[in-house]
């Protein structure tokens, strides 16, 4: 083929291009529009109540994470077993103590 044929027939593909009419919207399309722009605006005003960090995901489910992650390190901290103390010997001052309960301070009122 030539190059004068290969432009020959851009040319025509062209020509029937330009005898297409230009793209109309549906009718009323900019009476939608403004009808979905108000319903977006009312929806943002109405999540206006909420405070920012809410109002973006990211930071709500980053809030949420962080209490989930304080509740199970609170609840893992509770339930281990404490440390037991050292059971004093049975006939020194520290076991006659723990035995009758002595180190708790109690206030009598003499009167």
């Amino acid at each position: 083929m030539n190059t004068n044929e290969e432009d020959q027939q851009w040319e025509d593909r062209f020509r029937k291009l330009g005898h297409l009419k230009p793209a109309q919207p549906r009718p009323f399309f900019y009476t939608r529009l403004e009808g979905r722009l108000k319903n977006r605006l009312d929806q943002l005003e109405g999540a206006g109540s909420l405070p920012w960090w809410l109002q973006r995901p990211a930071y709500a489910l980053g809030t949420l994470g962080m209490l989930v992650a304080l509740n199970v390190s609170v609840a893992l901290w509770q339930t281990r077993p404490s440390p037991s103390m050292p059971e004093p010997d049975a006939g020194t001052y520290e076991a006659f103590v723990q035995d009758y309960q002595l180190d708790h301070q109690t206030v009598y009122a003499d009167e």
